[in-house]
Protein backbone atom coordinates (compact mmCIF):
# COMPACT_ATOMS: atom_id res chain seq x y z
CA UNK A 1 0.00 0.00 0.00
CA UNK A 2 1.53 3.51 -0.90
CA UNK A 3 2.12 6.05 1.76
CA UNK A 4 -0.51 8.73 2.59
CA UNK A 5 0.82 11.79 0.12
CA UNK A 6 -2.71 13.65 -1.25
CA UNK A 7 -6.16 13.50 0.34
CA UNK A 8 -9.46 14.04 -1.21
CA UNK A 9 -12.56 14.34 0.99
CA UNK A 10 -16.09 14.46 -0.64
CA UNK A 11 -18.55 16.48 1.65
CA UNK A 12 -17.71 19.23 3.95
CA UNK A 13 -19.84 18.73 6.71
CA UNK A 14 -18.31 18.58 10.13
CA UNK A 15 -16.74 15.14 10.11
CA UNK A 16 -15.35 15.72 6.50
CA UNK A 17 -13.47 19.46 8.08
CA UNK A 18 -12.51 17.56 10.90
CA UNK A 19 -10.74 14.92 9.01
CA UNK A 20 -8.85 17.55 6.52
CA UNK A 21 -7.90 19.06 9.64
CA UNK A 22 -6.32 15.71 10.88
CA UNK A 23 -4.43 15.13 8.08
CA UNK A 24 -3.21 18.83 7.79
CA UNK A 25 -1.59 18.33 10.70
CA UNK A 26 0.41 15.44 9.86
CA UNK A 27 1.58 17.31 7.05
CA UNK A 28 -0.42 15.91 3.93
CA UNK A 29 -2.27 17.73 1.32
CA UNK A 30 -5.56 17.74 1.53
CA UNK A 31 -8.56 19.14 -0.58
CA UNK A 32 -12.16 18.83 0.07
CA UNK A 33 -15.20 18.83 -2.31
CA UNK A 34 -17.98 20.91 -0.98
CA UNK A 35 -21.45 20.71 -3.29
CA UNK A 36 -22.59 23.98 -1.35
CA UNK A 37 -21.20 26.97 -2.47
CA UNK A 38 -21.70 28.51 1.20
CA UNK A 39 -20.73 26.61 3.20
CA UNK A 40 -17.15 25.68 0.75
CA UNK A 41 -16.90 29.86 1.05
CA UNK A 42 -17.23 29.64 4.57
CA UNK A 43 -15.20 26.91 5.04
CA UNK A 44 -12.17 28.34 3.12
CA UNK A 45 -8.72 29.02 4.34
CA UNK A 46 -5.71 29.15 3.63
CA UNK A 47 -4.92 25.30 5.27
CA UNK A 48 -8.03 23.62 3.67
CA UNK A 49 -8.49 23.38 -0.46
CA UNK A 50 -11.80 23.74 -0.77
CA UNK A 51 -13.95 23.04 -3.88
CA UNK A 52 -17.46 24.22 -4.51
CA UNK A 53 -18.97 21.63 -6.79
CA UNK A 54 -20.44 18.20 -6.94
CA UNK A 55 -17.98 15.42 -6.64
CA UNK A 56 -19.47 13.33 -8.81
CA UNK A 57 -19.21 15.45 -11.62
CA UNK A 58 -16.07 13.82 -13.99
CA UNK A 59 -15.26 17.44 -14.54
CA UNK A 60 -15.06 18.09 -10.83
CA UNK A 61 -13.72 14.86 -9.87
CA UNK A 62 -10.96 14.90 -12.24
CA UNK A 63 -10.15 18.41 -11.91
CA UNK A 64 -8.90 17.52 -8.82
CA UNK A 65 -7.16 13.99 -8.31
CA UNK A 66 -3.12 14.22 -9.33
CA UNK A 67 -1.02 11.13 -9.80
CA UNK A 68 0.08 12.15 -6.03
CA UNK A 69 -3.87 11.64 -4.80
CA UNK A 70 -3.87 8.37 -2.53
CA UNK A 71 -6.97 8.50 -1.00
CA UNK A 72 -10.61 9.66 -1.52
CA UNK A 73 -12.50 9.64 1.20
CA UNK A 74 -16.72 10.16 0.41
CA UNK A 75 -18.43 11.62 3.59
CA UNK A 76 -21.16 13.39 2.61
CA UNK A 77 -24.67 12.05 3.48
CA UNK A 78 -25.75 9.86 0.68
CA UNK A 79 -24.67 6.33 0.32
CA UNK A 80 -25.42 6.33 -3.34
CA UNK A 81 -23.15 9.58 -3.81
CA UNK A 82 -20.53 8.29 -1.97
CA UNK A 83 -20.44 4.43 -3.87
CA UNK A 84 -20.40 6.72 -7.23
CA UNK A 85 -17.38 9.35 -6.12
CA UNK A 86 -15.55 6.18 -5.32
CA UNK A 87 -15.82 4.27 -8.28
CA UNK A 88 -15.19 7.49 -10.47
CA UNK A 89 -12.35 7.59 -8.48
CA UNK A 90 -11.17 4.14 -9.36
CA UNK A 91 -11.67 5.46 -12.98
CA UNK A 92 -9.19 8.18 -12.85
CA UNK A 93 -7.02 6.32 -10.48
CA UNK A 94 -7.15 2.99 -10.44
CA UNK A 95 -5.10 2.35 -7.52
CA UNK A 96 -6.78 5.12 -5.37
CA UNK A 97 -7.84 3.93 -1.83
CA UNK A 98 -11.69 4.57 -1.43
CA UNK A 99 -13.41 4.60 1.25
CA UNK A 100 -17.12 5.62 1.61
CA UNK A 101 -19.25 6.42 4.41
CA UNK A 102 -22.31 3.81 4.03
CA UNK A 103 -25.85 4.23 6.25
CA UNK A 104 -27.45 1.25 4.84
CA UNK A 105 -27.89 -1.55 7.64
CA UNK A 106 -26.69 -4.28 5.09
CA UNK A 107 -23.32 -1.79 4.37
CA UNK A 108 -20.86 -4.48 4.72
CA UNK A 109 -21.43 -6.07 0.95
CA UNK A 110 -20.53 -2.62 -0.54
CA UNK A 111 -16.99 -3.55 0.97
CA UNK A 112 -16.74 -5.52 -2.39
CA UNK A 113 -16.75 -1.88 -4.29
CA UNK A 114 -14.80 0.29 -1.86
CA UNK A 115 -11.51 -0.74 0.26
CA UNK A 116 -13.94 0.52 3.50
CA UNK A 117 -16.92 1.41 4.87
CA UNK A 118 -17.33 3.90 7.24
CA UNK A 119 -20.98 3.59 8.95
CA UNK A 120 -22.50 6.89 10.71
CA UNK A 121 -22.87 5.59 13.98
CA UNK A 122 -19.37 4.82 13.96
CA UNK A 123 -18.52 7.43 12.15
CA UNK A 124 -16.35 9.99 14.67
CA UNK A 125 -13.58 12.08 13.26
CA UNK A 126 -10.83 9.14 14.36
CA UNK A 127 -12.96 6.64 13.20
CA UNK A 128 -13.32 8.13 9.41
CA UNK A 129 -9.19 8.96 10.13
CA UNK A 130 -8.14 5.46 10.70
CA UNK A 131 -10.37 4.43 7.36
CA UNK A 132 -8.47 6.78 5.51
CA UNK A 133 -5.18 6.02 6.69
CA UNK A 134 -4.88 2.63 5.82
CA UNK A 135 -2.10 1.75 7.85
CA UNK A 136 -1.07 0.18 10.56
CA UNK A 137 -0.77 2.97 12.72
CA UNK A 138 -4.49 2.99 14.34
CA UNK A 139 -4.82 6.31 16.43
CA UNK A 140 -7.71 5.15 19.67
CA UNK A 141 -11.35 6.74 18.45
CA UNK A 142 -12.89 6.61 22.42
CA UNK A 143 -9.97 9.50 23.43
CA UNK A 144 -11.78 12.90 23.58
CA UNK A 145 -10.10 16.32 23.21
CA UNK A 146 -7.00 16.99 20.91
CA UNK A 147 -4.54 14.90 22.01
CA UNK A 148 -4.23 11.99 20.38
CA UNK A 149 -3.67 8.38 21.46
CA UNK A 150 -2.13 5.44 19.41
CA UNK A 151 -0.80 2.26 18.78
CA UNK A 152 2.15 1.75 16.57
CA UNK A 153 4.76 -0.80 15.72
CA UNK A 154 8.61 -0.23 15.42
CA UNK A 155 9.80 -0.63 11.73
CA UNK A 156 13.11 -2.74 11.31
CA UNK A 157 14.55 0.50 9.52
CA UNK A 158 13.85 2.85 12.10
CA UNK A 159 15.92 5.26 14.11
CA UNK A 160 14.56 4.08 17.30
CA UNK A 161 14.56 0.76 16.37
CA UNK A 162 16.71 -1.28 19.55
CA UNK A 163 17.61 1.75 21.50
CA UNK A 164 16.32 2.39 24.78
CA UNK A 165 13.31 5.05 25.51
CA UNK A 166 16.31 7.60 27.82
CA UNK A 167 18.37 8.02 24.22
CA UNK A 168 15.38 8.70 22.12
CA UNK A 169 14.83 12.15 21.51
CA UNK A 170 11.14 12.51 20.98
CA UNK A 171 9.07 15.59 20.33
CA UNK A 172 8.22 17.79 23.45
CA UNK A 173 4.25 16.88 23.80
CA UNK A 174 4.63 13.14 23.42
CA UNK A 175 4.68 10.55 25.58
CA UNK A 176 5.25 6.24 25.60
CA UNK A 177 2.72 4.62 27.47
CA UNK A 178 3.05 1.19 27.09
CA UNK A 179 5.91 -1.29 26.51
CA UNK A 180 6.03 -3.67 24.38
CA UNK A 181 2.63 -5.39 23.19
CA UNK A 182 0.77 -3.07 26.29
CA UNK A 183 2.02 -5.45 28.66
CA UNK A 184 3.72 -3.06 30.98
CA UNK A 185 4.15 0.45 31.65
CA UNK A 186 7.22 2.25 29.81
CA UNK A 187 10.42 3.69 31.50
CA UNK A 188 13.60 5.19 30.56
CA UNK A 189 14.39 1.50 30.28
CA UNK A 190 12.10 0.20 28.12
CA UNK A 191 14.02 -0.89 24.61
CA UNK A 192 12.18 0.03 21.39
CA UNK A 193 12.29 -3.34 19.67
CA UNK A 194 11.34 -3.66 16.15
CA UNK A 195 8.31 -5.53 15.00
CA UNK A 196 6.91 -4.57 18.49
CA UNK A 197 3.81 -2.65 19.24
CA UNK A 198 3.58 0.85 21.68
CA UNK A 199 1.03 2.78 22.65
CA UNK A 200 1.94 6.68 22.66
CA UNK A 201 -0.03 10.20 23.68
CA UNK A 202 0.63 12.93 21.72
CA UNK A 203 -0.06 16.40 21.10
CA UNK A 204 -1.79 16.92 17.67
CA UNK A 205 1.75 18.76 16.63
CA UNK A 206 3.67 16.54 17.72
CA UNK A 207 2.19 13.19 15.79
CA UNK A 208 3.26 13.28 12.74
CA UNK A 209 6.85 13.42 14.15
CA UNK A 210 6.66 10.71 16.67
CA UNK A 211 4.86 8.28 13.41
CA UNK A 212 7.85 9.23 11.30
CA UNK A 213 10.39 8.10 13.53
CA UNK A 214 8.93 5.05 14.68
CA UNK A 215 8.00 4.03 11.16
CA UNK A 216 11.77 5.02 9.49
CA UNK A 217 9.51 7.51 7.29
Amino acid sequence: MRPIDEIVIAGGGRVGFRVAEFFEQRGHQVTVIEQNPDRARERESDETEVVAGDATKPSVLSAVLTDRTTVIGALTNSDSTNLAVCLAARRFQPDIRTVARVTDADGDEYEQLVDEVVFPERASVKTAVNALSGSDVRTFEDVTGEMEVFDISVAADSPVAGRLLDEVELPEGSLVISGAGGERTATSETRLEAGERYIIAADPDASDTVISAFRGE
